[in-house]
């Protein structure tokens, strides 16, 4: 199994935090998506031109209102456009956020087809919203019926947390991808511009996966991550 990371890189800061994350995670293959390949044309990896399909973190901590009844961080989904230009040539594709810090690299073992999150948030969809951001339950209610029937996997599919998660191929990958590309259109349509990860435990219902909590864990245990990062 050949295994890829990715990162999203928009905007000065996060370009410059990513180069950093690229020297952590040297000599291991990294796609970075940004705004501004030139800015790694001497590093060793693949930057890829990318144009956000929105507002970024960035512009939310400069100068965009707080969205979610202020009490939600803005997702922006685009970090799914780095996964799939990793799953081109890789088998996994292991997503970080741009203001990770990595110190070193654990034997990556072999990822079972589907999706891996790290344990953050172990919580359904529907037990995470009851804590956090409630506000969005009936946004998430429309997406389920749209890609399920019904509103029961609310109570089933995972609240995956996004900073780091891993998509190993199967043939559902298009699926997994078109539903969380459909699902920020569904949530963005409502004026809800968070709740990304929510979004991504739909999709991998969609896609037939279950969420592999344990596999990233070792992972997890060496990154620090930095906040404010592009969600």
């Amino acid at each position: 199994m050949s295994t890829c990371f990715c990162t999203l890189a928009i905007h000065a800061s996060y370009r410059e935090r990513a180069r950093i994350l690229c020297a952590d995670l040297a000599p291991a293959h990294l796609v970075v998506m940004t705004d501004e390949p030139t800015d790694f044309a001497d590093l060793p990896v693949h930057a890829i031109r990318h144009d956000p399909t929105g507002p970024m973190a960035a512009d939310y901590l400069e100068h965009l209102a707080t969205t979610g009844h202020d009490r939600g961080a803005a997702a922006y989904h685009d970090k799914r456009f780095a996964v799939q230009a990793a799953l081109r040539e890789f088998d996994t594709a292991i997503f970080l956020d741009a203001d990770s810090r990595i110190r070193g690299i654990p034997p990556l073992v072999h990822f079972q087809a589907g999706l891996a999150v790290i344990p953050v948030v172990r919580h359904s969809i529907v037990t995470h919203l009851e804590t956090c951001g409630s506000w969005r339950l009936p946004a998430f209610k429309d997406l389920a019926r749209e890609l399920l029937g019904d509103t029961e996997a609310l109570f089933d599919a995972k609240w995956c947390h996004e900073t780091c998660f891993a998509v190993t191929k199967n043939g559902s990958e298009d699926r997994f991808l078109w539903a969380w590309g459909h699902g920020a259109d569904v949530l963005q349509r409502q004026k809800v511009f968070s709740g990304e990860g929510g979004v991504i435990g739909l999709a991998a219902a969609y896609a037939g996966w279950k969420v592999d909590f344990e596999v990233l864990a070792p992972l997890a245990a060496l990154i620090q991550h930095e906040g404010g990062g592009p969600k």
